[in-house]
């Protein structure tokens, strides 16, 4: 069963190397929308779509029609192109139906489905067919260790340089949407002109993000106990609570801590090990060093119990009358201080 890559499809649909059909699933839809955005583009010429290229939504469609379009003969062109958007919508008894297409596809059409922000189902029948027998494409959600590395190889191809800093903080503001950070490189490559340089300033003027007040200058501010500018930080976020909502900076403050944790039964590894344990950048490391001489291990897991506290607090599991902001307050002062 052949192996595919989002750069190896992309790469044979713009070579004309087209298969029968493709199916695109997963949780992150990002590559699903733009796979199909290539195939609905570039398959055809603009004088052949009109006649040979049919767009269908999962909502309002069922497998019977989707067929009888990919059954078609294409006119005046060497393919007939059927693109499926929303798939995911489409019946159970609809895949069973494409499990005998696949038998024999149409050779002359391009059948492809995006089946978004879920997995199809592989253990049935039909997903066993669909699996072995289209180019079959399925992508997960990225897990936030993720998000940097991919942001700053998005922002390599675009020519840009960015210190290591611009590139985490920018990551842990826009979050895991691929869809979002895709957009936000190229606003900036638009933004910016011929200038690569990628600053702080830079991502605040163009993107707004606050280069002093962000989740990542809020977990360096606590690596460093420093918690007069953590403060500052929290008071900015409380008086933009749609742009800085406390379950993002939840998760980001776990992740931080759990990492310190680890970081001190890392001692006495090298800086690659542990930078791989970690799952960070190596930049990121004397952040951790930094932590690790202003709390000790047992300072770390009370600071990870309180945070379940905190945690609890806001989603109403402990009651109280304090707001979301008031609870991340006391914990910066119970565990910061």
């Amino acid at each position: 069963m052949a192996t595919y890559s989002y750069e190896s499809i992309v790469k044979d649909l713009r070579a004309k190397k087209l298969a029968p059909v493709y199916f695109f699933s997963g949780e992150e839809s990002f590559y699903a929308q733009q796979l199909l955005e290539v195939i609905e583009k570039e398959v055809l010429d603009e004088a052949e779509r009109s006649f040979n290229q049919s767009v269908l939504y999962g909502k309002d469609t069922n497998m019977l029609q989707i067929l009888e379009e990919a059954k078609r003969f294409p006119m005046m062109s060497d393919y007939m192109v059927v693109v499926v958007k929303e798939a995911q919508h489409l019946k159970a008894a609809d895949w069973e139906l494409l499990t005998s297409y696949l038998e024999q596809p149409q050779p002359t059409t391009v059948l492809a489905f995006g089946h978004m922000h879920k997995k199809l189902d592989k253990r049935s029948k039909a997903g066993k067919a669909i699996k072995a027998k289209t180019v079959f494409l399925e992508s997960d959600a990225l897990r936030d260790y993720q998000v940097t590395p991919w942001l700053e190889k998005r922002l390599t191809a675009k020519g840009f340089t960015a210190n290591p800093a611009v590139v985490a903080a920018m990551a842990e503001q826009v979050g895991t949407d691929l869809s979002r950070l895709h957009n936000e490189v190229n606003k900036l490559d638009v933004a910016m002109g011929d200038a690569r340089n990628l600053t702080a300033a830079d991502v605040e003027r163009h993107i707004g993000i606050s280069k002093d007040y962000n989740n990542f200058e809020l977990v360096a501010a606590i690596s460093a106990r420093d918690i007069g500018k953590a403060f500052k930080i929290v008071h900015f976020f409380s008086k933009n609570p749609k742009e800085h909502p406390v379950q993002m900076i939840t998760g980001i403050l776990f992740n931080f801590v759990n990492n310190l944790i680890q970081y001190h039964s890392l001692k006495g590894k090298n800086e690659k090990q542990i930078a791989t344990a970690l799952k960070v950048h190596p930049y990121f490391l004397k952040q951790f060093s930094s932590a690790a001489r202003h709390y000790s291990p047992a300072h770390a897991h009370n600071m990870l119990e309180e945070l379940l506290e905190f945690d609890r607090k806001c989603k109403g599991v402990i009651r109280s009358s304090s707001g979301e902001y008031e609870h991340l307050r006391e914990w910066l002062i119970r565990c910061v201080l």
